[in-house]
């Protein structure tokens, strides 16, 4: 979890008592070596904004104290909010004493500047980490670790985006995979699909290559006439015959399809892996085009 009392350490806890210690003896030091002025000045609007300043910085150097960050970034917050806690405490003391010139420039405005200036940089470095880490998480949720392609979510994002102006999809599945697992190890059979992610990423434009599950594999494509897409397809399935572990002589087996007009992305998934079957019931290492489905007949009422 990002905020955690686990987080409030020891360490922590000793640093925000001494801090506190250091806002008393400022405090005192003022009260008791400059002179007054009337206690009621606290508490007309100058004073009451400044005080709800110095509370509001010092909550939120608390609620940093009790965040997992990033050490470099939790020490430049530390450094800044401290400092600009520092010189907010000043300035509520200006509120009630008659601080001398030097005191006012240089505890006051001088450190609230550096401490500003910290606590911003601090929050730079913040956001940066943020951007990363939602990238990170972005890669995570829609693309597969292993190789690198889009995954399932990715697909359907991808396909619904593509569907308006037309789509053709391919379905691949690496033909004997078990064997390679069986006789190879997982290992190998990693190495394998890693290897057939990379040549689809070479090998696809303009499409988008994703991994299914498994050993099971998509192509996205702008629609294509069935020529076009069964030429398409066979030279992807020889580029893999040829260049996917020579030693292993792997092959795949393709199912194609073009989605119809009014046709719904469930019923272009459901007729390319029917394609898909035929392809590998047909005796593998092959491309199948999927047949166009016939529209229900109705009986008429008389």
């Amino acid at each position: 979890m990002l905020l955690s009392r686990k987080s409030l350490t020891p360490r922590r806890c000793l640093y925000l008592a001494l801090l506190f210690c250091c806002l008393v003896l400022l405090a005192a030091a003022h009260w008791l070596w400059l002179a007054h002025l009337p206690i009621r000045q606290l508490w007309m609007p100058s004073g009451i904004a400044e005080l709800l300043v110095f509370l509001i910085i010092l909550v939120t150097l608390v609620f940093t104290q009790m965040v997992d960050l990033p050490k470099p970034i939790y020490l430049l917050l530390t450094l800044g909010f401290s400092l600009w806690v520092m010189s907010a405490g000043v300035d509520v003391m200006d509120e009630i004493t008659r601080q001398p010139l030097w005191l006012a420039t240089w505890g006051e405005d001088m450190v609230r500047v550096v401490g500003m200036a910290i606590t911003a940089l601090g929050f730079f470095r913040l956001l940066e980490h943020f951007v990363r880490v939602q990238g990170q998480l972005e890669q995570l949720a829609h693309f597969d670790p292993l190789t690198q392609l889009g995954n399932r979510r990715f697909f359907q994002m991808q396909a619904e985006r593509m569907q308006d102006e037309g789509l053709s999809l391919l379905m691949l599945d690496l033909d004997h995979f078990k064997a390679v697992n069986d006789n190879l190890g997982h290992s190998a059979g990693d190495a394998v699909l890693r290897d057939l992610g990379a040549l689809l990423g070479r090998s696809s434009a303009p499409g988008y290559p994703v991994r299914l599950g498994g050993e099971e594999f998509a192509v996205l494509l702008p629609a294509m006439a069935e020529d076009e897409l069964l030429h398409y397809a066979e030279a992807l399935r020889l580029a893999v015959a040829k260049r996917l572990a020579p030693q292993l002589e792997l092959t795949v087996s393709i199912g194609a399809a073009t989605l119809l007009p009014g046709e719904a992305l469930d019923g272009l998934l459901s007729r390319t892996d029917k394609a898909l079957y035929m392809a590998k019931h047909g005796g593998r290492n092959q491309v199948a085009l999927a047949q166009h489905e016939e529209p229900p007949l109705w009986r008429q009422g008389r």
